[in-house]
């Protein structure tokens, strides 16, 4: 602190003050959002680090004056002033021209008669340091007290006429002149979607009418002709034409109206006239024009895409044509990913005296493009990875080796539901379906996993979803014999229900929401994998047509699992400005075994801990409940039907577009729903569930390198709900070396935890 704190005036110039805040002071419309006011001010204090650290001015005072840098540690002072910034010293003409901007804002708020001045006040106790206060007096607000529209032309009269109910102004509000450009956007786009190809926003003009009644105003809102007062027209297309690839060829295909110009780059006319939504003799809309780009970029078959309206020919006032070029991609791609693995999970079951686990593994994913000539995309991936578990007695590693094998076909359209009528209310369509094959092996089991699925996905508007009708995923573990006997009874039966054979069947439903946009400072995102079922129609069809009753149905000898799942994930990312921002993230999902089985399948349970939450611990080593069995040899892998985990993080600048900081806390745990005896007192009760969250903070870094973020995050543990209720609050001994040892842990990670 005292690095930070101290001394930082050292590079202030005599006679010279730096800006410690800046304050608004006004009495005035306490109650209206005026948040914006402080963009207006031209001159910001220096960054702070947390909210009080000026880090940034210390290294720049660090590496341009040299203080404590000797001359053999020039690196030193190179990363100071690359990290560093100037101090911001108050100026003058800067607080006038800051006065001035505020002004005008309060303005276009609608109080024509505010008045801005500023003083400077100098910090009594620190030297060469003062706050900037600017002292508004707003007085009274203008609103709006007559509102007419009106242009020459007759048809654009009644299209803003019959859309009055969607007016960003109305009469009554305060005078705001950031609503009155939302309507100018608003009839632009209104013109543009109704057939206006050649209108743009300079043709509207705005009168507002101060004089007439006190603190009112009357607006009049003209649309004008264009030059020499030629009238504005609608365009119809009468014409689209489609050129694909190195199309030079004269040969042309007529389709659904639409004229196709091939090249080498064969594409069926069928699958782009689906996502080309514009039709010659259709009046011209810039919204389905915005709609045919996006869906025809969705297809993955186009590096770019252009579209571009000419007059027609036989018509220019009243016609245009279209002209669609598609720049075709590589029709195949071969991508290789090498990784390095570093975990600490082990698959299954932990002995306590083994270390995280390091590996290498080979990602590769061959992608064919257009694979049928109907733009389907058909991609195969192949993992392969080996692990090594290191002991911490030197004992013989224990090892593990994975092999998976992932084919994905992808098709543009909903199959069956594509010429349906609600189809068309949808865009970015596609049907996926899904093969894999994952085999993993280490000195305690054998595991097999073969899963299938297809699945829609489709969007509107802020919504995206996906539908899966058939999901079947058959399971296969073998538990080494000598490993299991070496196991106490209670372990056994866990590990034999956790790695039981077991075949999963059942639909899927899922959507994401994200009222997400390039203006926004502050918005959310929700996930959810809506509902999840398994063995049912497996279950009705034993009911109905055989004999065999009781919870233990198999399908050619293994066991099919029943269940329901769900879980919901909401995050909120609050921007304060270009070096700090707030994210929050609250998690919850709950699976429930009923009818042919008694334990939810692991491959669907619920854990906590790693690098995305509770970070403080490994992954599946707390919980749940308040479990512990730091009494045994043998440590079983934690999960639960019950998952509840929040997390929150500051996030701050501290190399610009390079390195950024995080201070996070994350809290949770996962439950039972029923009494297991293998997990006492695992089960979720109301009146002690909140005295069983695992509670953690920590310190982060995140190194931006353009195309991946590389994350590392220390968690320490704060709240323990695995000890003794009377000792849960662990952080009471972080002073203590071994404590920090036992109860804290690094996560390396790519990307944002959430």
């Amino acid at each position: 602190m005292s690095l930070t704190a101290c001394n930082i005036t050292r590079v202030v110039p005599e006679g010279k003050q730096l800006l410690v805040a800046n304050k608004i002071q006004r009495t005035e419309a306490k109650n209206m959002d005026l948040s914006d006011e402080r963009n207006s001010i031209k001159q910001k204090p220096n960054r702070e680090l947390l909210g009080f650290v000026k880090f940034h001015l210390w290294a720049y005072q660090y590496g341009n004056k040299g203080f404590g840098i000797r001359k053999k540690q020039p690196w030193l002072r190179r990363l100071a002033e690359k990290v560093g910034e100037a101090p911001v010293l108050i100026d003058s003409n800067k607080m006038s021209i800051s006065a001035t901007r505020l002004s005008d804002y309060y303005f276009s708020e609608g109080f024509f008669d505010n008045t801005v001045s500023y003083t400077v006040v100098p910090k009594k106790l620190l030297k060469k340091r003062a706050t900037v206060t600017y002292t508004v007096k707003l007085g009274s607000y203008h609103t709006i007290n007559t509102l007419v529209y009106h242009s020459p032309s007759r048809v654009i009269e009644e299209l803003l006429a019959t859309s009055s109910d969607q007016q960003k102004i109305k009469v009554g509000q305060r005078l705001d002149f950031e609503k009155i450009e939302a309507e100018r956007a608003r009839i632009n786009d209104l013109l543009k979607n109704t057939g206006f190809y050649y209108f743009n926003s300079s043709f509207i003009d705005f009168q507002v009418d101060t004089n007439q009644v006190k603190h009112k105003a009357d607006v009049v809102v003209n649309i004008r002709n264009k030059k020499n007062l030629e009238p504005h027209y609608q365009q119809t297309i009468s014409k689209i034409s489609v050129l694909i690839g190195d199309a030079t060829s004269t040969d042309t295909l007529y389709f659904k109206g639409l004229q196709f110009i091939e090249g080498s780059y064969y594409i069926k006319p069928l699958a782009l006239s689906k996502s080309i939504i514009l039709r010659p003799g259709d009046i011209y809309d810039a919204s389905k024009v915005q709609k045919t780009y996006s869906n025809l970029l969705s297809m993955g078959l186009f590096n770019f895409v252009t579209i571009r309206f000419v007059p027609a020919q036989n018509d220019s006032l009243h016609k245009l044509e279209a002209q669609i070029t598609l720049q075709t991609a590589p029709k195949h791609d071969f991508i290789w990913e090498p990784q390095a693995i570093l975990t600490g999970q082990s698959g299954g079951i932990q002995a306590d005296n083994l270390e995280q686990s390091f590996g290498v593994a080979n990602n590769l994913t061959l992608a064919n493009r257009n694979v049928f000539g109907g733009a389907e995309t058909f991609n195969i991936t192949s993992l392969t990875a080996l692990e090594t578990q290191l002991k911490k007695d030197g004992k013989q590693p224990v090892n593990s080796f994975r092999q998976s094998i992932n084919a994905e076909l992808v098709i543009p359209s909903l199959l069956y539901f594509e010429r349906k009528h609600f189809s068309k209310v949808f865009v970015k369509k596609s049907t996926k379906f899904n093969a894999s094959y994952l085999h993993e092996q280490n000195v305690n089991f054998t595991r097999n996993v073969i899963p299938f699925s297809f699945t829609y996905a489709f969007s509107k508007g802020k919504f995206s979803y996906g539908v899966t009708p058939l999901r079947l995923s058959i399971n296969q573990a073998l538990v080494e014999p000598g490993f299991l006997a070496s196991l106490d009874l209670a372990t056994q039966t866990y590990t034999n229900q956790l790695l039981t054979n077991n075949i999963i069947l059942g639909p899927t439903a899922s959507f994401y929401w994200t009222n997400k946009n390039a203006s926004k400072s502050k918005y959310w995102q929700v996930r959810s994998n809506a509902v999840e079922l398994s063995g049912n129609l497996v279950d009705l069809y034993f009911n109905l047509f055989t004999d065999e009753t009781g919870p233990n149905k198999e399908i050619n000898g293994v066991k099919y699992s029943q269940y329901v799942r769900s879980d919901i994930d909401v995050t909120y990312n609050h921007v304060i400005d270009e070096n700090n921002a707030w994210a929050c993230r609250l998690y919850t999902g709950a699976g429930l075994p009923y009818g042919n089985t008694l334990f939810l399948p692991f491959e669907r349970r619920f854990f906590v801990g790693g690098g995305n939450n509770l970070r403080a611990w490994r992954p599946r080593t707390i919980g749940p409940g308040s479990y512990s069995d730091n009494t045994t040899a043998i440590s079983i892998e934690k999960t639960g039907e019950f998952s509840l985990v929040s997390s929150a993080e500051f996030r701050f600048d501290i190399i610009d577009k390079y390195v950024d900081g995080a201070v996070f806390a994350d809290a949770g745990n996962i439950w039972t729903f029923k009494d297991e005896p293998n997990f006492e007192n695992g089960q979720f009760q109301f009146n002690r569930f909140y005295k069983e969250i695992a509670l953690n903070s920590g310190l982060g870094l995140r190194f931006d390198l353009t195309y991946v973020v590389f994350r590392t995050d220390w968690g320490i543990a704060m709240h323990d709900p695995s000890k003794v209720e009377t000792q849960r609050w662990v952080i009471k001994d972080f002073s203590d070396q071994r404590w920090v040892f036992d109860n804290t842990a690094i996560n390396f990670a790519i990307g944002f935890p959430f």
